[in-house]
């Protein structure tokens, strides 16, 4: 177990992940500093109950201070061409703090050999295990709060939910599930001795979708094939040509699997899309 004096050190705090997790550890009292590029957004967030320390993977000589008398590492990077090299960066120099134990959230089990996040992702977990440090990675099917928040959102606006996927079955998982998961690693005794894979409890359909909101709502919600679904807000450039490589895989079926892992490091049941679309749309 660890104790009030121990130190972590939360990569990607202000993104939507960190967000859900950084807070949990903090209201269970746990001593935090975190490594951004946006010391005033996690001033924003956190606030005087964090340390913060201003730096980039891609920036070897912010990390050394960033890792000083740090004892565990959550690591989480978002999509990029450099994501392997700079997570390894910050694993090699987690090794020459003495740095205990890293916890990284990886790519989905599916995306390994099929896209170039998975790979990279993969690449950082051999490094891992290759480093002498104990670590163990949490691999999170699709994030429900990413995947489905424009289908809340035209549920809202009494729109039929745009196709997507060829009709393939996706075992959402929530975010607030990874999180909780990622603590458990944190914070146990001893990590999993292999890669955590996370889904949902369901795998679902988007017209299985269309049916929990015709019955949470009471109205139908219908499916349309008009105009199919295209990418998330915001995303473009190398991350776009990710998740058109998710898309593809997730059409054959690739993101359909189900796993007990929430329930058995848990002991409890994941949180469903049915449960998310009943809070998005009271």
């Amino acid at each position: 177990m660890t104790n009030s004096s121990e130190l972590f050190l939360i990569t990607g705090a202000t993104g939507k992940l960190g967000r859900v997790l950084t807070p949990k550890l903090i209201a269970d009292g746990h001593r935090i500093r975190v490594l951004t590029r946006r010391p005033e957004t996690a001033r924003e967030l956190y606030g005087d109950k964090v340390e913060i320390a201003e730096g980039d993977f891609s920036v070897p000589a912010s990390l050394p201070a960033a890792l000083e008398g740090v004892s565990r590492v959550l690591l989480l990077s978002p999509i990029s061409e450099r994501l392997a090299e700079d997570q390894i960066a910050l694993v090699d120099a987690a090794k020459a703090a003495g740095v205990k134990r890293v916890v990284k959230i990886s790519g989905s089990d599916w995306t390994v050999g099929t896209s170039f996040s998975g790979d990279a992702h993969k690449r950082v977990e051999d490094h891992l295990a290759q480093s002498g440090l104990e670590y163990v990675a949490v691999r999170p099917n699709a994030w429900l709060q990413v995947s489905l928040a424009a289908v809340a959102a035209q549920i809202k606006r009494g729109e039929a939910i745009a196709s997507r996927h060829g009709g393939a079955k996706v075992g959402y998982v929530d975010v607030r599930d990874i999180a909780d998961v990622a603590i458990s690693q944190l914070l146990a005794p001893k990590v999993a001795a292999s890669p955590l894979v996370i889904t949902g409890p369901d795998s679902l359909s988007v017209p299985d979708i269309a049916a929990l909101a015709t019955r949470i709502t009471g109205k139908a919600v219908g499916v349309s094939s008009a105009v199919p679904a295209g990418l998330p807000p915001g995303v473009d450039g190398f991350e776009a040509q990710v998740v058109k490589q998710f898309f593809v895989v997730i059409a054959q079926g690739g993101a359909a699997g189900l796993t007990d892992t929430v329930e058995r490091v848990l002991e409890r049941k994941p949180r469903s899309v049915e449960a998310y679309l009943s809070e998005e749309l009271a």
